[in-house]
């Protein structure tokens, strides 16, 4: 018998440091934001969870202000500083 494989949980964080929330932050809170697909790669999460997360964690329990535009065709979020 195999053992299951192995899941990065949020609590327990990643290699790259901090949970996925943490790391999504500091993505956003750069000069230029992060493009919803870099944010899926960053956490393997699909575009709906994404949109969720960042409404629902971020805006609304985190209080951050999110910005949200387009740049070359491309959904763009970023925090305000």
């Amino acid at each position: 018998d195999l053992p299951p494989p192995e899941r990065e949980s949020a609590a327990a964080g990643g290699p790259d440091g901090g949970t996925k929330a943490e790391r999504v932050v500091k993505l956003l809170k750069g000069p230029s934001g992060a493009s919803l697909r870099a944010i899926m790669d960053l956490t393997g999460w699909q575009s709906h969870s994404v949109r969720g997360f960042i409404s629902a964690q971020l805006s609304k329990r985190m209080g951050f202000q999110i910005q949200s535009f387009k740049r070359d065709g491309e959904r763009i979020y970023r925090i305000r500083s």
